[in-house]
């Protein structure tokens, strides 16, 4: 982010930037310039999808600052849905032919010479689908009383931020005035869902609409997990906070039941993907807070724009604990046997991603005066690239904003670069110990 974008008056004659009805992307430049930590902490956010600010999006940066801003958001999103399915085909590479195939047909049939033309396929599905929903958006914004100027940059910037997972927003309160628009939240839903799906299954399920309706699909395994767990994680977080919210007078006690079961919805698919919110974190029950942290650590699909430990490692290790518990010889999932180097992956990333997490929430509150849930919030937002926040991330001193970039850099490569990297680490053991059994719990 370049340090001199930022606002100093409102673009449009007669519109207040700090109105949610009127914030726009595009405003005068301030060439007094932002500080170089600003700067660097939303540049940083941007290039990692997440969506944590120490500055407000809608009033602080100018209209080439958006510019910018959604550039580098689109970066972002893109540049990790190509990095990891080309690691997909790097370690397909390393491989015998056999589990390049596998390997191969989980990235839809995209073979290791075809990468241009991967590349392509994900730049195109990406611009299709962001395209494709603005309209949308658009209509609503000018529905809620915006002009056509206004409605057609913030349409277009809360697309490229919706797909690629990223939580940034035109307004100052985010999605809250637009909580109950349909034609806003059900279009930003759908792309937090289908940009955290991940190019492989996104790949995978357009070519089985594609195909005659008799024809069953032969989805690969990571399609069925990531489908079936995203199915459930909605589900079942959808309910939990539902209940959690149900009698808080801070958010959705006093609304309709229409508006309770709409804004709880979206509350339950933001945090597993992005950082958009359409209720006030702040005001929402410690319950609530904490079933958020398990959605924003597990995260979304491989191989798409969202953080987190991803579906298919939380999936394979509820599997393999449930594999243990009955004393199974294998794990097995959807009639396919789970091999044991991708167990031990899933235990590692989910391993390591616990051990970050500790220390980056010790090490901030030995700087600050906040709660743990508060900073633990902050933490998994910033790993997990979710980019929610109790509102404590512009107060935290320079020294925990740079935790909470490391956090976001690590959230965007790390599972992606340590599980490739663990699939292509060498084994040549020319002798085994000998095998003895400790006691275990």
């Amino acid at each position: 982010m370049l340090p001199w974008a930022h606002t100093g008056a409102p673009a449009w004659p007669n519109e207040n930037p700090t109105d949610p009805t009127t914030a726009t992307p595009v405003a005068g430049i301030n060439l007094g310039g932002a500080p170089l930590s600003v700067a660097f902490f939303t540049a940083v956010s941007a290039t990692s999808v997440t969506g944590l600010v120490v500055a407000d999006t809608a009033t602080y940066w100018s209209g080439f600052g958006m510019v910018i801003l959604a550039i580098l958001i689109e970066i972002g999103g893109l540049g990790t849905m190509t990095l990891g399915a080309l690691m997909a085909l790097l370690v397909a590479h390393k491989l015998n032919l056999r589990q390049r195939l596998l390997i191969a047909s989980t990235t839809g049939n995209i073979t290791y010479a075809d990468i241009q033309g991967l590349v392509k396929r994900i730049v195109k599905y990406s611009a299709i689908l962001q395209l494709f929903f603005t309209p949308f958006i658009f209509l609503g914004l000018i529905l809620d009383g915006e002009n056509w100027y206004t409605a057609l940059g913030n349409s277009l910037f809360l697309s490229v931020s919706a797909f690629n997972n990223a939580g940034f927003s035109p307004y100052p309160d985010n999605l809250v005035h637009q909580g109950t628009n349909l034609l806003i939240v059900i279009p930003v839903m759908l792309l937090l869902v289908l940009g955290g799906l991940g190019f492989p299954v996104m790949l995978q399920v357009w070519s089985s609409l594609r195909q005659s309706p008799d024809r069953q699909p032969n989805w690969t395994l990571n399609t069925r997990i990531v489908l079936s767990a995203t199915a459930v994680l909605i589900l079942v977080g959808w309910l939990l906070i539902v209940i959690a919210e149900w009698h808080n007078p801070a958010t959705i006690a006093n609304a309709p039941l229409s508006e309770k079961l709409l804004l709880t919805l979206f509350t339950a698919i933001s945090p597993r993907t992005a950082g958009f919110n359409v209720m006030d974190i702040a005001s929402q029950s410690d319950i609530t807070w904490l079933i958020t942290d398990f959605l924003m650590f597990i995260g979304a699909g491989p191989a798409g724009t969202a953080g987190g430990i991803k579906v298919t490692t939380a999936v394979i290790l509820v599997f393999i604990v449930y594999t243990e518990v009955r004393a199974g010889d294998a794990v097995q999932l959807f009639e396919r046997r789970i091999g044991r180097s991708a167990q031990r992956q899933a235990i590692t990333v989910v391993i390591l991603a616990f051990v970050l997490l500790i220390l980056a929430t010790a090490t901030i509150l030995a700087q600050t005066h906040f709660r743990l849930d508060q900073v633990l919030f902050e933490v998994v937002s910033a790993m997990s690239t979710v980019g929610l926040s109790t509102g404590i991330t512009n107060h935290l001193p320079v020294s925990s904003q740079l935790v909470l970039c490391i956090l976001m850099f690590f959230g965007r490569i790390g599972p992606v670069t340590i599980a490739s990297a663990l699939a292509l680490r060498p084994i040549r053991r020319r002798y085994e110990y000998p095998k003895e059994r400790p006691i275990i719990g």
